[in-house]
């Protein structure tokens, strides 16, 4: 059986810590606000945990944003013909160097192997 989080699950857990992060909500002040572990939030913007469809709802109430925000595509390919936010893609670049392993590290991000500098 196959323990890798799917791919939608990993972009819509992704899109939440960017957003929360973008309004400085820290893990732990978001689960609360969602009556949940602050473990169990970071499994959802890990994509190891899926959440409900009522969840998601509620977490687009308190980031502000409305729910399809967690779906839209990022590609390069696919944002290339419709503008892409600029804050989104800083935001993107800004996660990409902060998930860089420190030294020493054999994971980065969310448990993932990381690939030798």
């Amino acid at each position: 059986m196959d323990k890798r989080p799917d791919a939608i699950d990993v972009e819509v857990g992704s899109r939440i810590r960017l957003r929360r992060e973008e309004l400085s909500i820290s893990q732990a002040e978001l689960a609360e606000r969602l009556c949940i572990s602050p473990r169990q939030l970071g499994k959802v913007e890990c994509g190891f945990e899926k959440i409900s469809a009522s969840r998601l709802l509620r977490i687009s109430e308190i980031l502000g944003v409305p729910a399809m925000f967690f779906f839209e595509s990022t590609s390069d390919d696919i944002s290339s013909s419709r503008e892409t936010p600029a804050r989104f893609r800083l935001a993107r670049h800004h996660r990409a160097v902060r998930e860089q392993p420190y030294r020493g590290s054999k994971t980065s991000g969310c448990g993932q192997k990381s690939s030798p500098l």
